[in-house]
């Protein structure tokens, strides 16, 4: 109780009057409930109720009643997109008699760590790479690569683009989440800030607060930040490369190993959670994103890169929950410790050069080419649909094959310049 009160005593000092409490929906969408700060001690004792219905992948309206309780653990102070400052606090979602409920992401990554420490997953940390781009607002999409001749670890282009940098890593550091460097990547307005290694849970939390901040400072400063994957044809696209290491500088190489051979096990299935939308599979197979399930040290573009004693996952997007993505990969690695699954042989050599019979006799297969194709894969693994359970599963699923089904009736652009005069 005694953090409790401190946090009040400054709350007070601060004269900060509100508290945003904070989750995710599904498809990792932040929600947010505000309440007076004054109500914060009876919250943190018994939640706060709300309609779940309304919420994206969570309930029908007949099991609509749910209640927010918040870890005072992540409380932080917060700069809200207009007014003042506010507490921040993230929270876990549970029914109304007080058992987890089963469709919180936030939830399904807590109950992936319980399994994998119980399959004899290895402590780690997670630390994240996550690139987007820094757009003028008012400027059309199509003109976006005009106007930033800078290009990867160049000095931004602008002094507001500088200035609206500096003020995310500030925005950053309040919100808890620490930062290890900002450069500019390989397109036009497009950066990349690094965060600094977490617990899993943790790691999952900074991201999905990272993304708030990014794009509430670059508004600030007339941009738009843009975490979509593949936002131009003729520039790379944007990921969100995860690091899993142990903590220490030593590590069981044997479980690592298997950890990673169960990463490439299930990474056409991984595709559906760590590449959720139709643009990813844009991005994916391009000049620096993989297309084939590989490892590599040397490899431009591999699945999985070893780095040193730690493994890079560098298929995901920032479109991805982190909750979920980072559950399913901890399920596959877990999985592949339990089946001691051998790492396969490491890559060096471009398989989007081979044939296809040749990707066959060295089994290198290729990542899905689509979201349906990822869809499908998922429905096939037991073992990620086991990570995410049935709630999940099946509103996700339900999600995302409506999106495949809208994006595939939609007459785009390039079908009426090449097909309209046939």
């Amino acid at each position: 109780m005694s953090s409790v009160a401190s946090l009040l005593r400054r709350l007070e000092a601060e004269r900060i009057g509100v508290a945003h409490l904070q989750f995710t929906d599904l498809m990792g969408s932040v929600k947010t409930v505000a309440i007076p700060a004054s109500r914060l001690p009876d919250v943190l004792d018994r939640g706060v109720g709300f309609d779940g219905s309304s919420v994206e992948g969570f309930a029908r309206e007949e099991e609509s009643d749910m209640r927010l309780v918040p870890d005072l653990a992540t409380a932080c102070m917060w700069r809200p997109e207009f007014g003042g400052r506010a507490l921040r606090i993230i929270c876990d979602v549970v029914l109304p008699d007080g058992v987890p409920f089963a469709g919180d992401p936030r939830r399904i990554l807590a109950r992936a760590l319980e399994r994998a420490r119980a399959s004899g997953v290895p402590p780690m940390t997670v630390s994240a790479e996550l690139e987007f781009f820094l757009l003028p607002q008012g400027e059309g999409a199509e003109n976006a690569h005009l106007g930033d001749p800078a290009r990867y670890f160049d000095a931004p282009s602008s002094d507001i683009a500088a200035r609206c940098l500096r003020s995310m890593a500030k925005g950053l550091a309040e919100a808890g989440v620490p930062v290890t460097q900002i450069h500019h990547e390989a397109a036009p307005h497009q950066y990349e800030i690094d965060l600094a290694a977490l617990s899993p849970l943790r790691a999952a939390d900074a991201l999905v607060t990272a993304k708030l901040v990014i794009r509430r400072e670059a508004a600030r400063f007339g941009f738009t930040a843009s975490f979509m994957p593949k936002p131009f044809t003729d520039h790379p696209g944007s990921g969100l490369h995860l690091t899993f290491a142990p903590p220490g500088e030593t590590a069981d190489v044997p479980r690592w190993a298997a950890f990673a051979a169960g990463i490439l096990a299930h990474a056409c299935g991984l595709s559906a959670v760590a590449n959720p939308t139709v643009n990813s599979y844009k991005r994916l197979g391009g000049s620096e994103a993989p297309g084939f399930v590989a490892w590599s040290d040397r490899h431009p573009a591999p699945y999985l890169r070893a780095v040193g004693n730690a493994w890079e996952w560098r298929a995901p997007d920032a479109s991805a929950n982190p909750y979920l993505a980072l559950a399913c990969a901890l399920a596959a690695g877990a999985d592949g410790i339990e089946q001691a699954l051998p790492l396969p042989n490491r890559l060096d050599e471009r398989p989007e050069m081979w044939s296809e019979e040749q990707r066959f006799l060295r089994h290198v297969a290729a990542l899905p080419e689509t979201l349906r194709d990822a869809l499908d894969a998922l429905e096939q693994d037991d073992c990620l649909q086991a990570a995410l359970g049935d709630h999940a599963m099946r509103h996700f699923l339900e999600a995302k094959r409506l999106e495949w089904s809208a994006y595939a009736r939609t007459v785009h652009v390039w079908e009426r310049e090449q097909y309209l005069t046939l």
